[in-house]
């Protein structure tokens, strides 16, 4: 489904890019950079389901809150409405007893601890459907596919980190666009609700994560809900 609204969008864009009066530059063009203080709600409708291998309970996991915070660079392209980014992401609260991936607890998964000091990093393309420009300064809507390179989480994984595809939809709302005068740090300020799925490197149906502990009775999707505000560190003109 979001796959499929993804490229909508991106459908969606082409003519209106073809109208946009955007500044050209010869590939990539000045780029700006942003840190990100969000929450991270994950399994958003989608919690799959485990069965224990010593009691043969079958449980749902559990929905999960953590703060986010993420620096993210990007840069707009000579393509109309395109742009190419990176992120690093960590979650500060996921502390000893929360893997910062899955989020699962220790106890969940029948460890007594786990480090929570890991990161993890997206480098992609993204594509806006409704610019500054349609809202008059308000706000902007886009799409985006990237890499994530994270946490391992299939059984037959043979490194700590893999990369997975994650699409996604952001929505940014820009309260200052207004204040006087512009472009200032101010100005610069959004608050924003992104919709994430990552689309492969999860567990399947049938996998033993972790070994001896349980197997999934559904397939995971890693769909989450993410906000917050982001702050300019600097911008491209």
């Amino acid at each position: 489904m979001l796959l499929l609204l993804l490229f909508s969008l991106a459908a969606l864009s082409i003519p209106a890019a073809a109208q946009s009066d955007a500044k050209q530059c010869k590939f990539v063009c000045s780029p700006s950079l942003t840190f990100d203080i969000a929450a991270n709600v994950s399994h958003i409708g989608m919690s799959p389901k485990v069965r224990s291998l010593s009691t043969g309970t079958v449980t749902t996991l559990p929905s999960t809150t953590n703060s986010e915070l993420l620096l993210v660079i990007a840069a707009p392209t000579a393509i109309p409405r395109t742009s190419l980014f990176t992120s690093v992401q960590w979650l500060p609260t996921a502390n000893a007893r929360r893997n910062p991936f899955t989020e699962y607890t220790a106890s969940e998964i029948g460890d007594q601890s786990i480090r929570a000091n890991t990161l993890s990093a997206t480098f992609g393309l993204s594509v806006t459907a409704i610019d500054d420009d349609m809202t008059k300064g308000w706000g902007t809507l886009s799409a985006y596919v990237g890499d994530l390179f994270s946490n391992a989480a299939r059984p037959d994984d043979g490194s700590e980190y893999t990369h997975k595809l994650d699409l996604g939809l952001n929505a940014t709302a820009k309260p200052f666009s207004r204040v006087s005068p512009k472009y200032t740090w101010v100005h610069g300020v959004s608050a924003f609700a992104i919709l994430d799925l990552v689309a492969t490197g999860l567990p399947k149906a049938g996998d033993e994560v972790p070994r001896g502990t349980r197997t999934f009775v559904d397939n995971a999707h890693a769909l989450s809900l993410i906000f917050g505000v982001g702050l300019p560190i600097s911008v491209h003109k």
